[in-house]
């Protein structure tokens, strides 16, 4: 709904376009201190500090976790709000306009002011997931769009609003969100206290985890500042808003298959490894990988052979004619490519954070940007005209799939490994040992007796 009367509105025209990009830069600063970032990096200590050191010293963790956050997200957006010109004019959208760059730029000021309110809320959330509670924070997310959509209707009913309506209406977006998941937090019976010990052992737990972490799904972001700074020169104007209606349409498997399904897989990876039961991992990441392949590949083949029928029925109202609608599915073709090997790393990853190993996923994840840049450099030599829209999805389709292969190569790799650090194998091993002992000793008392 939300997507269906953004483009009613405005199509894919200048605003669209800055609009989109606007929150490039919001988003990065977001992941790179908090989002995703944080929340695998919170939960496996959260979940052994409960576990070793009680309830108290668990809150007291969440608190400083929680403080950190804010001042931390209040830095950035100072100096985001200082950098933005430079940002766009030079990195993200060189190849637009003076007018579409500098509307661009008064939007991604507005739109820093988002970082920090979702920072707040991604705590929140951390401490909901290791409760195993995802209700809250998925109605969140459907509040989110509610936020929005009012924000575009005031952009309908108010004269002169236009584009600032949904930018504002981000804002009022994340606030509820935070919002409603604050009755789940109650719940909990959470402590919190205004502490700042930088030295506390288990906030180091935290940020060893966060540092790697947080970098790795920056590395992503990074991609998508490098596919808009791209998509900047392309000879089509439409192209940034429909790729970026064409990734929504795409994200929906990922979020579905990926990104909900890792998110309630990774507590229980997490209490496996604390547990010391590796050979139960190593089965589980086996099934994800198999439901993983048998769930996005016939999703992919339904985005292709349905998307254009979808993004007519939905899309192509108002603003958003049929040049935009033909220019979405090209787009969305080379996206459905891409759903594998997305969906396959965003469930590939949490093994590792569970191992509380966020090097791996940033080291896989640094390389895909590298073989995303480079295919994206490849790819335009050979892919011209109307077509040149391809080169973004399915540069990101390369090295998706490629990075899911070694992932999960790594990941079965290591838990083979440990296996013999097993607890169920080392207590099978003792039994073993016992039953052979006993066997031996009747044999042994009858060579004593003769």
């Amino acid at each position: 709904m939300r997507q269906v009367i953004f483009n009613s509105f405005f199509g894919v025209g200048a605003d669209a376009n800055a609009y989109y990009a606007a929150a490039r830069l919001p988003d990065t600063l977001y992941n790179l201190i908090a989002g995703g970032a944080l929340i695998h990096a919170f939960i496996p200590v959260f979940l052994a500090y409960e576990k070793e050191k009680g309830e108290r010293e668990a809150w007291r963790l969440t608190s400083l976790v929680f403080n950190l956050v804010l001042v931390s997200m209040t830095v950035v957006l100072l100096l985001g709000e200082f950098i933005a010109p430079t940002f766009v004019n030079t990195i993200l959208i060189p190849g637009y306009t003076p007018a579409e760059r500098d509307l661009t730029t008064t939007l991604t000021r507005i739109m820093l002011f988002q970082p920090l309110i979702l920072g707040l809320g991604t705590v929140i959330t951390a401490i909901l997931n290791s409760r195993r509670q995802f209700l809250l924070p998925a109605v969140s997310l459907a509040v989110y769009n509610v936020g929005l959509i009012g924000g575009l209707l005031v952009a309908k009913w108010v004269p002169g609003v236009g584009i600032y309506g949904p930018t504002y209406g981000t804002l009022v977006a994340v606030l509820l969100q935070l919002v409603v998941q604050l009755p789940g937090l109650f719940k909990q019976n959470v402590r919190y206290s205004f502490v700042w010990d930088f030295r506390h052992p288990g906030l180091r737990q935290v940020l060893i985890l966060l540092l790697p972490n947080a970098l790795a799904i920056s590395v992503a972001y990074i991609g998508n500042i490098v596919d808009t700074h791209f998509t900047s020169y392309l000879p089509d104007s439409a192209s940034l808003a429909a790729l970026h209606n064409a990734e929504m349409l795409q994200a929906l498997p990922v979020a579905l298959i990926g990104q909900a399904v890792g998110q309630s897989l990774l507590p229980h990876l997490a209490a496996q490894a604390v547990a010391g039961r590796y050979v139960r991992m190593r089965q589980m990441a086996l099934k994800v990988i198999g439901v993983s392949m048998a769930l996005t590949i016939p999703a992919a083949l339904l985005l292709a052979l349905f998307g254009k029928p979808t993004i007519h029925l939905l899309f192509e109202h108002g603003a958003f004619d049929a040049h935009a609608s033909d220019v979405t599915n090209l787009a969305l073709l080379g996206y459905a490519c891409a759903l594998p090997g997305l969906a396959a790393g965003n469930l590939l990853s949490g093994g590792f954070f569970a191992l509380k190993d966020a090097w791996t996923p940033f080291a896989t994840n640094t390389y895909a940007l590298v073989v995303r840049w480079g295919m994206l450099y490849f790819l335009f030599q050979f892919i011209h005209g109307t077509e040149a829209i391809l080169v973004v999805p399915l540069a990101l389709a390369i090295s998706a799939g490629s990075e899911s292969i070694v992932m999960a190569f790594l990941l079965l790799f290591r838990l083979r490994r440990y296996i013999k650090r097993d607890e169920g194998m080392k207590r099978l091993e003792q039994r073993r040992r016992y039953q052979k002992a006993r066997k031996q000793l009747p044999i042994q008392l009858s060579s004593n007796h003769e």
